[in-house]
This record gives structure tokens, sequence and C-alpha cells, in this order.
């Protein structure tokens, strides 16, 4: 029983990082393709802020103005016994702290005592640069703050700046609609569909980095282009390549030689169709007998290469093409592009169906059958169709 790579996939329709740059009014954000749901999708600035569809806000943050180690005295000659006193008050509560008293007091020192005064909840206590810095855990933006006060809050780098406020980083974003052309080159009245794209609520500053996340809708995806299949190898949890067999490795073989031009793979010449010198092709009559006629010369190449293989390796039944039961060419919608329907059969009768929708500027595969899925959901073809 031989395998091979599995190449065929529904497309995700999932496009990740996209770098994208602002417009003239810097608030619009243009993407490669219309964003499917505002809840897909992740804006991601300077490699680092995920941005939320509410904006992105900061903490109130206050640092002190010189690092230490601090001078700290119990009494004061204002203050009285009050000298190392630090209130700190922020969003959800106040907090005394009794700081150590000494003439080269450490910040590890005083960063404990901050602690064991019941700071948990309120605020949190780190330093930058050998200086003291606090942080309101508790709330974001507007709502939340800092103060420091006492006669200790000098002691510790408060000398001037003795409060701080939240703020906004980035503004809050919504999905803008508007009309677009969908772009479709064989269709002689462009259709009008809705395209969504992100647009900031104020103008951003500064000149950011921004990666943007997203679903896109399936008719414009830029992975598959449309076609609701993505053809490109993948990977499994072990991160050795997904492979595939017996009925599903018959299936995607004539698929693939259906599909690969003729003559485009320099070391196998006479390998593929010529169902894209067809595109075009102003009778019908002509080109159906044509592309039913290249398919069976095709599929007649599948069964001659598994004869060869079977001198080197094992085939089994399933795999095996037995047969070509049918080929129906059938014209769309439009005049240029044709659905062909295959029937084959395996060496263990079992009868197989490609279903395959060729046009301009190549031919896909809309269903598949025997667990190989391509595409068949996206494009809403039910089991029963395939």
């Amino acid at each position: 029983m031989s395998e091979e790579i599995r190449i065929g996939y529904p497309c995700p329709h999932l496009v990740l990082e996209e770098r994208t740059t602002l417009g003239e009014d810097r608030m619009s954000i243009s993407t490669k393709a219309p964003v499917a749901s505002s809840k897909s999708m992740a804006i991601l600035v300077n490699d680092t802020y995920f941005v939320p569809p509410e904006g992105l806000w900061s903490q109130a943050l206050l640092t002190g103005s010189f690092s230490g180690p601090f001078q700290i005295r119990r009494c004061g000659n204002l203050a009285g016994p009050d000298a190392n006193l630090l209130t700190i008050q922020a969003s959800t509560g106040t907090v005394d702290v009794r700081l150590p008293v000494g003439d080269k007091v450490s910040l590890d020192d005083v960063i404990s005592a901050i602690r064991l005064a019941d700071a948990d909840g309120v605020l949190a206590v780190g330093s930058y640069n050998g200086a003291l810095r606090l942080l309101d855990s508790a709330s974001v933006g507007r709502s939340s703050f800092l103060r420091v006060g006492g006669e200790g809050a000098a002691a510790v780098g408060w000398e001037d700046q003795k409060g701080a406020r939240g703020k906004m980083l980035y503004p809050p974003w919504k999905l803008h609609s508007e009309e677009s052309v969908y772009p479709s080159p064989v269709l002689a009245n462009a259709l009008t569909v809705v395209a969504r794209y992100p647009v900031f609520e104020w103008p951003l500053r500064g000149n950011p980095t921004i990666k943007i996340s997203y679903i896109a809708t399936a008719d414009r995806c830029p992975r598959c282009q449309g076609t609701y299949v993505e053809n490109d190898y993948r990977f499994n949890q072990q991160g050795d390549v997904i492979l595939i067999q017996d009925e599903d490795l018959l299936y995607q073989s004539c698929l693939k030689i259906i599909l690969t031009k003729l003559g485009s793979n320099p070391f196998h010449t006479s390998y593929g169709s010529r169902l894209m010198d067809y595109i075009g092709a102003k009778r019908l009559g002509e080109a159906s007998l044509l592309i039913k006629q290249d398919i069976t010369v095709a599929l007649s190449k599948v069964q001659s290469i598994q004869s060869q293989l079977k001198e080197f390796q094992a085939v089994s039944m399933k795999e095996m093409l037995y047969q070509v039961l049918s080929v129906d060419v059938v014209e769309g919608e439009d005049p240029t592009t044709f659905l062909v329907n295959v029937l084959v059969q395996n060496a263990s009768a079992t009868p197989i169906k490609l279903s395959i929708v060729y046009t301009a500027p190549g031919a896909t595969a809309l269903g598949g059958s025997n667990g190989l899925m391509l595409g068949a959901t996206g494009t809403g073809l039910g089991l029963d169709q395939v």
C-alpha cells in the first residue's frame, strides 16, 4: 500500500499578521480582503500591544524621581513621629505604610514594607532603574489613579509629582462597512457586495507598525482566491507531514493530473492535461468534447503510472484506478466556465466521483468523497452531492 502527501484542504480563510498601513485620515486601515467578523480580528501594534475593540488603556503608573538607597527618618521638625509615614491612594483603596528608617535603606526593604501593608488587590510595587515604582492593579484608563502623601513620600522619591492617572494608549476601533465591487473577470455585470474594514475612532499618533489577523470573507480570501480550497503541505501535532492512502490517494491522483498543465513539469513532460489551453473557447460544443477527451487521456496516464509503480512497491486495490465510468462536461452560468463530473472506479469496485469547476485562471476541486473534503463544506455542497 502506497502513501502520498495530502495537498487539498478546505481553506480556513484565516489571515495572520498581515502588515497594513494607516489611511490619510490616520484612522482607517486597508486590508487585502474584507473582514468577515470583528470577533475574528486582532490588531497588533508595534509587535507589542494587542488593541481590543474598546481601545487599549494604561494603568496609573507612578515612578520615584531618584533611586535608592534612601535616607528615611522617623521624626521630623514639623512632622513629628510621622516622618516615615507613606500614604498611597489607588482606585480601590488607601494603604498606609510605615517605612523602615535609616541613612541607607535599600529599595528592597522599602518594597517589602509596602507589600506587607495589605497592598494586595490595591496596587503593585516594583522598581525601575533603581527607583520605586507603583502601579494601580485594579483599574485601567481614566478611572485608574494613584496619589502618594505623607512625609515619607519625599524620602523615597516623590517630592514634586505625587499623582498619576491611566490614559488611552490606542483608541477604540470598529468595523466600517462600505459597498465594494466583486472582482470577477468573467461577469458582465459586476456584483456589489458589502466590505468591512477596521477604523479607529480617533487618529493615531506617530508612525506605528500595525499587523492584523482576521477571517476574510470567503469570496475575497487572499489564501484561496475565493476557490474555498487551499493546496499546500500541512503537518500534524508530531510535526510529520499529513499523508493519504487508498480511495483518498486515488481521488487526489486523478485530480492532480487533471489540474496540472501538460508540460509544466520539465522532468515529466507527458504528465498533466491541456485544460488550460481551452480557456476562452467560444463554442461550448467543441470545448466540451476537447475537455472530455483530454480528461480521459490524462486518467489513462494514471493507470499507466500505477502499472509501472506496481513493479517496485505495493499498490492497494482501493488506490488503483480500474476504469473511467463517465466524464460529463456541463456549461456553467458563465459561457467560459465548465462543470466537469468524473466518475471513476477503483480495483475494489468502489465508484469515486470527482466534481471540478474549471475556469480562468485555473481549475479548482469543489467537492470530494471518502473523507477527503476539498471545500465541500465551504461551497455549500452536501455529502449527497459529491
